[in-house]
């Protein structure tokens, strides 16, 4: 199950969801409600991509 810790500095945000379709989902939910993130920035989505683990 790919699971995920927000990249940010000083977030404790942590998720995992049973494919990376769906935790993709509830990753960019969190950043457009936490972090204002509507979309996410191209870097900042290959970040956040590079730090889901299987």
């Amino acid at each position: 199950m790919p699971s995920f810790k927000c990249i940010a500095k000083n977030c404790p945000f942590e998720t995992s969801a049973p494919n990376e379709a769906e935790l993709m989902k509830k990753i960019a939910e969190h950043a457009k409600t936490v972090h204002k993130m509507d979309p996410m920035p191209p870097d900042i989505l290959a970040k956040v991509k590079a730090a889901i683990k299987p």
